[in-house]
Parts: structure tokens; C-alpha cells; sequence
């Protein structure tokens, strides 16, 4: 199903960004039948004056404004800049405010995406003014970068404060303390040029919390990926069974089913077949993967350790050293790459132990949440089989609810920033959190 990378592949460079007009105008053209065409449909906005507010402000030159989104699912960029491009114009005009100018974000991403979703993406990213950042070297030319383009960038900073897919939209994961960073020191910029060219813009960060929503068909499409999953794990697909009860247990089985498979799997490790807890089984992937690369072992939170086996793994597989190679020695870094290849199926497996509850299939939830649960153990399988991110399923027509939240205001914590910067980041972080968890309760309050 999946073809192992087995001849390394020339490194590709980190361009600067440099926005492309036409290239943004075209994509603007096809944009919605892009959407379409990834089965998204028109989405809806809640509290919709929240986000017009703050991008007027911006336009005015009142406020410079970074946009958090969540991060619970593989296509929440394409879904922001959709958003940011038509859904926000449509209602800025429906609430009599049109913008005088276009509606752009300068996108954060990492440098390592284009290794995975391929060279179109990475020539289209710096066009569209994208902005790369190193999860793992926090090189000062690529936090420059960030930095210059939230105090002077001509439109927003937009970016996901979870730093990774989290898989699961109603629950906020740890936030990393980089956007309330980006933000004060924005804040130190700022103040640095009041006197000097008379700047007295307030910075502000915009959360975002976005949710899928798909029609009551739904369930029938549903239940054939479960009975593929099924059959994948050697349990006897389900006929006929749609109600949500039965959903719910057949979900249950298979969740319990891939813990199993996992568990045999590296069981050797384990030092038992059967029984192993998922963190376990977490444990026992990184701690391969990490003897693989001769990385240190056991240190550090698993997201950590996650980011450095990727690193380690993409820097085997994109090589900078191709041209000076002997022939022999290339014949060495194609062995190499496919050992590295395999070794990253360790950490693609890690990713989804470490974010995903196997055993909890809650009773009496509705459809969305058992397509959040079917597609996250779908993109599993699919992982334990060879595939990346951009193998999830893609099978439901949905729609996207966007909840814009209040603003935080970052010059609200100048002083406390003054005499503890780390307390300042964490408070902002904190709060930040807080905003999104109220953008999920609004959802859930208003929208059901």
C-alpha cells in the first residue's frame, strides 16, 4: 500500500518568503472548487464581530494581530485560509463592514513540511508569504523571521499555539509558549518605535477554535470504514449495524484490537504479548526509534522526542552531501535512507499513541464525535502500514463551525512581563488556553 523511501532525495532549501500576488489571486480564483474538491462545504461562524473587529483593527493600524488556530485536524491551514479569504469577507460584508483590502495571513510552518507533503507545497508556501519555523532548532534567522513579520508584515500572523495536530477537537492539548512569545516581543518592538516613528499599535491574539460537522448520511460511509478497519484487524465486520449504540461498540473493539496488534508488535520490547498499557506501547515505540538514531534515550516529554526522531530521520533521508559522494557511498546512503524510512514507522506510530485515547469511545455521543474517533484509528492502521498524515481519510462531505474567541490583549501584561518574563509567557499561554476551552463551550452550547 505504502512504497518505502529507498535513495535519499537531494535536501530541500528553507526559501525566504516573498508573497506572489498572482499566485494569490490565482488561488483565490479556485479556492472554492479546491474546497469542494477536499469535501469541505460553506462554513459557519459563530460570534463572526469577534474576528472583524480584530482584523479591522489590524487594517487600521491599531493593532498588529497574530491568529491562533487549533490544531485538532490534518487540514485546519487549508480550512484557515479558506476562512481568511472568503468565509470572513462574506461576513464582513453580511454585517455591513467590508474590508477595503484583501484578507491575507502570513502562515507559520515547519520546515519540515514540505518533506512530506512534497515540492508543490514548498514552492507554494514562501509565495503565499508562509513563514517557516524549526520545531527542533530554534535557529535565530528563523525566529528573526517571525519576529520581523508579526511587528511589520503586512497582513497577520497566523499560526496553530498547539504546535502539532492534536486529533481531538473539543479537548485544547498544552499549549507552547511561542505565540505569547511572538507576541511580546512585538510588544518590545513596538515600544521601541513609538518614539521614533510614532507607532502605538496594541498587539493582540486572535484564538480560533474550528469543529466539523457532517450530514446524517453520513453513517453509512462511516460504517464502511469501520468494516475495513475491522477486517484489517481480524474482527468480524459488522452488517448492518448504523445505530449509534452499536457504533460506539464496534469502535470500542477496535480500538481495544489496535492496542493488541501494537502490543504483539513489539512485544519483544514489552517482555510480554498481551496486556501492555498504552503508555507502554508509547514508550516502546519512541525507545526504538531513539536506538535507531543513536539519540539519548528516555529524555524528555514524548512530544520532544518525537520532534528530534523526525528531525533525525528527515536529515537521513534529505541529504545535502549527495554531490560529493563516491558512488559506493551513495549505494551506503540509499541503505541509509530506507533504514531510516523504517525507523520513522516507529515514530509515525509514537504520534498517534501519544494523542489518541484507544480505549475511550464514549456511549451516547453523536456522529461527529464517532468520525473524529473512525478517522483517528483509520489514520493509525494507516501509519502502522507505511502512511503519513496526508493518508488520512478524506471520505465525508463536512462543514466547519468557526469560533472566534475574545482577543488577548498583550500589552494587558507589560508590567508583569517587565519583572518576570517567563511568569508573563505562561500567564498569556494560560489564558490563551482558556479562551480556546470557552470557544469549545460556545460551540457545544450554542451550536448543538
Amino acid at each position: 500500500m505504502y512504497s518505502p523511501v529507498t535513495s535519499p532525495i537531494p535536501a530541500l532549501p528553507v526559501p525566504e518568503s516573498k508573497i506572489s500576488y498572482p499566485v494569490i489571486s490565482f488561488f483565490r480564483c479556485i479556492m472554492q472548487f479546491y474546497a469542494r474538491a477536499i469535501r469541505f462545504r460553506e462554513p459557519v461562524m459563530l460570534h463572526p464581530e469577534r474576528m472583524i473587529d480584530a482584523w479591522h483593527a489590524f487594517n487600521d493600524g491599531k493593532a498588529r494581530m497574530i491568529l491562533g488556530f487549533r490544531h485538532a485536524y490534518g487540514d485546519d491551514p487549508q480550512l484557515m485560509a479558506y476562512a481568511i479569504h472568503h468565509t470572513l469577507p462574506r461576513y464582513a460584508r453580511k454585517c455591513g463592514r467590508p474590508f477595503r483590502a484583501m484578507t491575507h495571513a502570513h502562515f507559520v510552518y515547519g520546515v519540515e513540511v514540505p518533506y512530506w507533503s512534497g515540492p508543490f507545497v514548498g514552492w507554494l508556501l514562501p509565495r503565499g508569504g508562509a513563514v517557516p519555523v524549526n520545531h527542533v532548532h530554534m535557529d535565530s534567522k528563523g525566529m528573526n523571521r517571525i519576529r520581523k513579520t508579526v511587528a511589520e508584515g503586512r497582513y497577520p500572523l497566523a499560526l496553530a499555539p498547539e504546535g502539532h495536530v492534536t486529533y481531538v477537537s473539543e479537548k485544547v492539548a498544552e499549549l507552547e509558549t511561542g505565540t505569547a512569545r511572538f507576541g511580546f516581543w512585538c510588544m518590545e518592538d513596538l515600544e521601541r518605535e513609538r518614539e521614533r516613528a510614532g507607532r502605538t499599535e496594541r498587539v493582540i491574539i486572535l484564538p480560533v477554535s474550528q469543529h466539523y460537522r457532517y450530514a446524517p448520511g453520513a453513517i453509512k460511509p462511516l460504517s464502511r470504514l469501520i468494516a475495513g478497519m475491522e477486517r484489517d484487524c481480524g474482527l468480524l465486520p459488522a452488517q448492518g449495524q448504523r445505530a449509534m449504540v452499536e457504533i460506539a461498540a464496534r469502535l470500542r473493539a477496535l480500538g481495544q484490537a489496535i492496542l493488541a496488534e501494537c502490543a504483539a508488535f513489539y512485544s519483544e520490547i514489552l517482555g510480554k504479548e498481551t496486556g501492555a498499557k498504552q503508555t507502554d506501547l508509547l514508550e516502546a515505540s519512541l525507545d526504538t526509534a531513539e536506538r535507531f538514531f543513536n539519540l539519548p534515550r528516555g529524555v524528555g516529554e514524548p512530544i520532544a522526542r518525537l520532534y528530534k526522531i523526525r528531525t533525525a530521520g528527515w536529515d537521513r533521508i534529505f541529504r545535502s552531501d549527495l554531490d560529493g559522494m563516491t558512488p559506493l557511498r551513495r549505494e551506503l546512503a540509499a541503505r541509509e535512507t530506507g533504514e531510516a524510512w523504517y525507523a520513522m514507522r516507529h515514530m509515525e506510530s509514537s504520534e498517534m499513541l501519544l494523542h489518541i485515547d484507544f480505549c475511550a469511545v464514549p456511549d451516547n455521543a453523536g456522529l461527529e464525535a464517532y468520525i473524529e474517533i473512525a478517522n483517528n484509528f483509520f489514520d493509525c492502521i494507516g501509519r502502522l502500514k507505511g502512511g503519513t498524515l496526508k493518508n488520512r481519510a478524506n471520505i465525508f462531505d463536512k462543514y466547519a463551525v468557526l469560533v472566534p474567541g475574545e482577543p488577548i490583549v498583550i500589552d494587558d501584561y507589560r508590567e508583569l512581563y517587565r519583572s518576570d518574563k517567563k511568569a508573563a509567557l505562561q500567564k498569556a499561554t494560560d489564558d490563551l488556553a482558556a479562551r480556546f476551552q470557552t470557544c469549545i463551550e460556545e460551540y457545544q452550547h450554542e451550536y448543538r
